[in-house]
């Protein structure tokens, strides 16, 4: 109860602590899924320069790019995703306890998640305006 108490308080709060490097940053290119009261099991991708992404069932999809880092009253490190519709999602950098806030509510649920994954990933080529491949 405590830590949800002490989530949520992040999410009014409007300064954010600095984040040293951690060594138990997510990979590049990971996925895994939560499952939050209200909404049917979601997807979340962490890909390169540090684009986020969830979709759930119904053909929703929704974006964030980069996270604020901040840390709870027992020093906890938190990451917080603010995606594109207003949701934010809230990860505990040391348990990868979940929570989520849907937009225009104030309170945050908690999340059951699966453990993280590495996720394929497609290289794309690389073109100039005209359309021709770059070498």
């Amino acid at each position: 109860m405590y830590r949800l108490i002490a989530a949520g308080s992040l999410l009014v709060c409007t300064t954010f602590a600095a984040w040293g490097s951690d060594a138990s940053l997510p990979l590049l290119n990971s996925k895994f899924q939560i499952t939050c009261p209200g909404r049917p099991t979601m997807t979340v991708s962490n890909a390169q320069y540090g684009l986020t992404t969830v979709m759930w069932a119904g053909d929703h999809f929704q974006i964030a790019s980069g996270t604020q880092q901040s840390k709870t009253d027992n020093g906890d490190k938190v990451s917080i995703v603010l995606f594109r519709n207003g949701d934010q999602m809230i990860v505990n950098k040391t348990d990868s306890e979940t929570f989520f806030s849907y937009s225009g509510e104030k309170n945050l649920v908690s999340c059951n998640r699966t453990g993280e994954r590495e996720n394929s990933t497609v290289t794309l080529q690389r073109t100039d305006a005209s359309g021709n491949v770059e070498s």
